[in-house]
């Protein structure tokens, strides 16, 4: 027959399977003292009376060979022997598990009582397990528990009578194979509908080698929570709003955190006190990494007037938030925080790893969200989330979606209430992934939308906030063609401020439906969005399904919204906008569109896209407006600018409103198979194009620059100054304001050199520059050519022309083979018979100081050297260019014999 401490051995190995049951009581739950300390249990039934124990000051400690309460059983800690004891110090030493099933509470004190629970073998909470504590449950497979007078309190052996103190516990010490933490539930689909195991305590502490919930769901009701997985370190208590670990004293060995099947892990007050001001209580979480699968999660919340605790998780590897498994699971289950009333501030969420991955359909959220007792939520917000990792990668949605399938995210919302405030979104780290449809979102949400409530939802969206030193990558989309995307949005029936987006990194990517967008589709004003990047690339755009735009970085005001559009500030080294690629700021509502500013080093607009069998669309860059008020003007600040295959940079007013300006500043632009810029208004002005700073501007193949009013509008205007306006005359390129019933629009080139385009009255098959109205007055065009004056730089010849025989002395005939030569610093004179000028003054080079003496100066011999020509040349000390010799030749004896002499200039 196995022992009980075999089966315990035995229950221990099998709890990660997720197969004990608790009711087959595999050992027989019992509550048994050592001999250790004068700790007495009263059984009754299921149900333990603890007495006694050994108490030192305030302190009171109890040792067992077992610590097991059975289903519906009672362990009652009676402080009617010992009334004054603030913290109770229990420890098992049998080395069997402790299976708690039922109720562990105290009675009889007069102060706040906390309740340490030592079994280094593991501990095992079942599904009936609660605890009801006026102070803090400390549960923990430590060996010892450490006092600040430096007396150990050992749980491995109780062979002699341990060491106690009055003095305060300041660390827990873990072992190198300390018991795991387990906490097994009632099986359910969805956590929300499975009975909670309720800790009633100030602060829930679980630390231990391995910490594992399974089909659990363990409620601490205001309650801070830690769960710490570890070994082989010492960790710091401290006595602060309940008691908490604080840091490890020596490097740890970090362990696994789990929770599957649908558990959850919750700090939320009771419904019914909600309203009561309750904060909600703080998540801690450490280990080496946490998985949440299977539908579990883990969430705080706060009443009115609240002031929300955090959710901070801090692993040494990885966070994996891994979403649901089953239909039948919470749809979108993660991290959240959470207010439900008036004047309430949600908790943070704080996430720091090495890598986090959000998958199937897993939120990070925190949210406004309706009151429990129908109390309106006003003058609320949410938490903040802020994410500090290596790789952040979010990918996908939940897959048992049927009509629509819900995005994994990190998302801030207000979803209900009036005058309420959307945290930011914060992420740090060196790679970010959203992928298949996952976002980043933050926005004011009407639930009205969805017939859940009927009034409307007020606030402002909060900022998002991306740094990426080395990529964020965004692409993919959901069955449903909802959009991959990093978002901030006032929804429809929704009245308020979207957040702003700021992304800088390395190199970002969209593509394949991949979006970062500002959107208002209520009333108030988008956000604006800011990138800062090595890199960008833009392509491949879809129609979302949510928001029926295109894909892309995109401010937009929809067609029923009313208010103000965002920005679009871009800096980059490299801009590529290709493959049907979109950067767009427009407005379809009431209210004006915003501005897009790019300051890059190249820019590259490329091809187009297929959206549907009929539906091409060119590869963009475009502030647009389809009502009466103002598009956003189009800003770019290039050293090149490309343009190719059909894609188009362009400002446009289809409406009555006035259409922004296309402004390039750049040292090259050159447009390439029918590409274009393109200004158009259709009852509005402006709408013009101005090329500035640029050498050369080029068209090729049909490409074109134009400005078109449409009605009784006036043709934008077009100003080129570059040094070179090029074309190929038989491609067809053309330089274009028109009008129909306005005037047309004027055009101005200021250029060195104009080639292959024609200023002509009308468009041709040539290449040609025409600015005309259809029924109304012609524009003008004036080019003005800046050609070289013919003049400058050229000297008047005298009208008085040299005897040339006067140039020439006669002297070294020819038939004498003679040679002329030239000594000294002045060179030849300008004319024989006259001087050599002084502009080179002689100076003697000659080293006189072997012919000195202190007291005599020699005389010189007059020994002629013999002349020798310079065959090279060098610069002196001061720069001064010199001839020096590199090959001696002879000179003439005499120097009036020019017999067989050189020419020698020094």
């Amino acid at each position: 027959m196995r022992t009980s401490v075999q089966l315990a051995q035995f229950a221990q190995r099998i709890l990660p399977l997720g197969v004990l049951l608790l009711t087959s009581r595999l050992a027989q739950a019992q509550i048994i003292p050592d001999s250790s300390l004068n700790t007495t249990v009263i059984p009754n039934g299921d149900r333990f009376t603890i007495l006694n124990g050994t108490s030192a000051g305030n302190n009171l400690f109890h040792s067992f060979q077992q610590f097991s309460v059975p289903s519906g059983g009672t362990a009652t800690f009676d402080l009617i022997n010992t009334p004054n004891i603030s913290t109770i110090f229990s420890r098992v030493t049998g080395g069997s598990l402790s299976q708690i099933d039922g109720l562990i509470e105290t009675r009889n004190h007069t102060q706040p009582v906390s309740l340490f629970l030592l079994n280094p073998s593991g501990i095992l909470f079942g599904p009936n397990a609660s605890v009801n504590l006026s102070g803090s449950f400390v549960a923990t497979t430590a060996e010892g528990v450490t006092f600040a007078d430096g007396v150990q309190w050992d749980a491995t052996a109780a062979t002699t009578s341990p060491l106690l103190t009055i003095s305060v516990p300041v660390g827990l010490q873990l072992g190198a194979n300390p018991g795991n933490i387990q906490v097994t539930g009632t099986p359910a689909d969805n956590f929300r509908f499975r009975p909670a195991q309720i800790f009633a305590a100030d602060a829930v502490v679980l630390a231990g080698n391995e910490i594992n919930f399974e089909n659990a769901s363990l409620s601490v009701p205001d309650g801070r929570v830690q769960l710490w997985a570890l070994r082989n370190a010492e960790v710091g208590l401290e006595k602060r709003d309940g008691w908490q670990l604080t840091t490890a004293s020596t490097p740890p060995e970090w362990g696994l955190i789990t929770l599957r099947q649908s558990s959850s892990l919750d700090t939320t007050p009771e419904l019914e006190t909600a309203h009561s001001g309750l904060n909600g209580g703080a998540i801690d979480i450490r280990g080496r990494g946490l998985t949440l699968q299977d539908g579990s999660s883990i969430e705080t919340g706060t009443g009115s007037f609240g002031q929300g605790e955090n959710i901070t998780i801090r692993t040494t590897e990885f966070v994996d938030l891994l979403g649901v498994s089953s239909r039948q699971q919470y749809p979108t289950p993660g991290l959240y925080t959470g207010v439900f009333g008036e004047s309430a501030i949600a908790g943070d969420i704080i996430v720091e790893t090495e890598r986090l991955r959000i998958t199937n359909g897993s939120w990070i959220q925190s949210a406004v969200n309706e009151s429990f007792d129908a109390i309106p939520t006003t003058n609320s917000r949410t938490g903040d989330i802020i994410v500090r990792a290596s790789d952040v990668e979010i990918l996908g949605y939940n897959p048992f979606g049927t009509f629509f399938f819900l995005p994994s995210a990190i998302t801030t919302l207000l979803t209900v209430g009036s005058d309420n405030i959307s945290g930011p979104i914060s992420i740090d780290a060196q790679r970010v992934s959203v992928l298949e449809g996952s976002r980043i979102s933050t926005g004011v949400l009407n639930l009205a939308r969805f017939g859940l409530i009927e009034s409307i939802t007020t606030g402002v969206s909060g900022d998002i906030s991306i740094r990426a030193s080395q990529s964020v990558e965004i692409a993919g989309r959901t069955p449903d063609d909802l959009t991959s995307a990093v978002i901030s949005a006032v929804q429809p029936f929704a009245e308020g401020r979207a957040g702003n987006i700021s992304i800088e990194t390395g190199r970002l990517s969209l593509s394949d439906g991949g979006a970062v967008s500002s959107a208002l589709s209520g009333s108030g004003m988008a956000g604006n969005i800011r990138i800062r990047a090595t890199e960008v690339a833009v392509s491949d755009p879809i129609i979302d399904s949510f928001s029926q735009t295109l894909s892309g970085i995109t401010v937009a005001l929809s067609e029923d919204a009313k208010g103000q559009g965002g920005s679009i500030s871009l800096v980059a080294e490299r801009l590529r906008v290709f493959n049907g690629g979109q950067i767009i700021s427009s407005t379809d509502g009431e209210g004006n569109a915003g501005s897009i500013n790019l300051r890059v080093n190249r820019l590259e607009v490329q091809g187009s896209s297929q959206l549907l069998s009929d539906e091409i669309v060119p590869s963009g860059i475009s502030a647009s407006s389809t009502t009466a008020f103002d598009a956003g003007s189009v800003r770019i600040f290039s050293d090149t600018v490309r343009v190719r295959d059909g894609a188009v940079i362009s400002v446009s007013n289809s409406a009555t409103g006035n259409a922004g300006n296309l402004t390039l500043n750049a040292r090259e632009v050159f447009l390439d198979n029918q590409a274009s810029l393109q200004a158009e208004v259709n009852g509005g002005s402006q709408g013009n194009i101005r090329i500035r700073g640029a050498d050369a501007v080029v068209l090729r193949r049909g490409s074109n620059i134009t400005t078109n009013a449409s009605e009784d509008s006036t043709g934008g205007n077009i100003e080129i100054e570059s040094a070179s306006v090029v074309a190929v005359r038989e491609e067809n390129s053309d330089i274009v304001a028109n009008a129909v019933r306005g005037s047309g629009g004027n055009i101005q080139i200021a250029t060195q050199s104009l080639l292959g385009l024609q200023n002509r009255d009308r468009l041709t098959d040539e290449s040609d520059i025409t600015a005309s109205s259809q029924f109304g007055l012609s524009g003008t065009v004036q080019i003005n050519t800046l050609d070289v004056d013919p003049s400058s730089g050229l000297v008047a010849l005298p009208s008085n022309v040299n005897d040339p025989t006067q140039q020439i002395a006669v002297g070294c005939g020819e038939a004498q083979g003679s040679r002329f030569v030239a000594t000294g610093r002045g060179g030849v004179p300008e004319n024989p018979i006259q001087q050599v000028s002084y502009d080179r003054p002689w100076q003697d080079l000659r080293n006189l100081s072997s012919n000195q003496t202190s007291s005599t100066v020699q005389t010189p011999q007059t020994t002629l050297s013999p002349f020798v020509e310079a065959t090279g040349w060098t610069r002196n000390a001061k720069g001064q260019p010199e001839l020096i010799v590199q090959e001696r030749i002879l000179a003439a004896r005499s120097p009036n014999d020019c017999r067989g002499t050189s020419v020698n200039f020094r």
